[in-house]
């Protein structure tokens, strides 16, 4: 069963019920650049064994920029996140599965609720994600198609917004990434100083355990930084794949990807805390 929740003006989360006796639950944060994309994105190869495993998935809108800065979206999830908690998840087991974007949203998520002695996640799932935004400071990587500002024409940078299931705004992102503009998108200060926007590491030794994959040939975001974070957050695990794109979880065909989601499934099913 799925159903609908409003839990701010602008956020809505989408709840698809596990058949379990026991409720426990999964917050799963989509990606896209923190500009476009939609909760309704998840694979179902993805979901479908978070139900099998009798997780309730949650998945939750955030505001998107330019629209609204980085530090209003981060603000505004944990708002969201504290009426979800006291509405639908209360006391019971959780997790959260973050994707690129989403990930990072995941780390601040984690790190502000440790902070403030709220209900924590048991685990955290990060596919391709990143705990700070330094590699925005390297020169755009060349691609094949140059966008020119035409390709904005009709897409609102303005009006607050939490939700792009058509994804009409990726081409905001890739215009942004080949310009090298994203970080104004977000709203970071001019100086590049972005250590207030970054998790340190010493933040992520307090978190729960998390399973992190990632591509070596990722070209939106530096593979070390999730190879990294399996070192910084304790107990976790992660697991490469190889020459696959950024966002390979849609490739849910690929023996690779078939492989990732099986390990998972396996790491979750080995918390037994969980």
């Amino acid at each position: 069963m799925k159903e609908t929740k409003q839990l701010l003006d602008d956020i809505t989360v989408t709840i698809e019920h596990a058949q379990s006796n026991t409720p426990k639950y999964i917050l799963y944060l989509h990606g896209g650049g923190l500009i476009y994309g939609s909760k309704t994105d998840l694979p179902h190869a993805l979901k479908n064994r978070f139900l099998d495993q009798g997780y309730t998935i949650l998945s939750l809108d955030y505001l998107l920029d330019p629209n609204t800065s980085v530090a209003e979206i981060i603000e505004t999830l944990n708002k969201s996140f504290s009426v979800l908690g006291k509405m639908i998840i209360q006391e019971q087991p959780f997790g959260i599965c973050g994707r690129s974007a989403g990930s990072y949203l995941m780390f601040h998520l984690t790190k502000h609720l440790g902070r403030n002695k709220e209900i924590t996640p048991n685990f955290l799932i990060n596919f391709y994600g990143y705990t700070d935004f330094e590699f925005l400071k390297k020169d755009p990587s060349p691609t094949e198609r140059t966008l020119t500002a035409e390709v904005l024409t009709g897409i609102d940078q303005e009006t607050p917004l939490a939700d792009d299931p058509l994804m009409t705004r990726a081409l905001l992102y890739h215009y942004g990434q080949q310009q090298g503009i994203l970080a104004d998108y977000y709203g970071l200060p001019k100086s590049q100083d972005w250590s207030d926007y970054a998790i340190r590491e010493e933040e992520l030794a307090d978190f729960p355990p998390c399973f992190s994959t990632a591509s070596t040939t990722d070209q939106e975001v530096p593979f070390a930084s999730s190879k990294r974070l399996s070192k910084q957050i304790p107990d976790s695990r992660f697991k490469p794949v190889y020459d696959l794109e950024h966002d390979f979880l849609k490739q849910t065909s690929e023996p690779q990807v078939q492989t990732v989601l099986k390990e998972l499934s396996d790491w979750l099913s080995a918390k037994e805390s969980f």
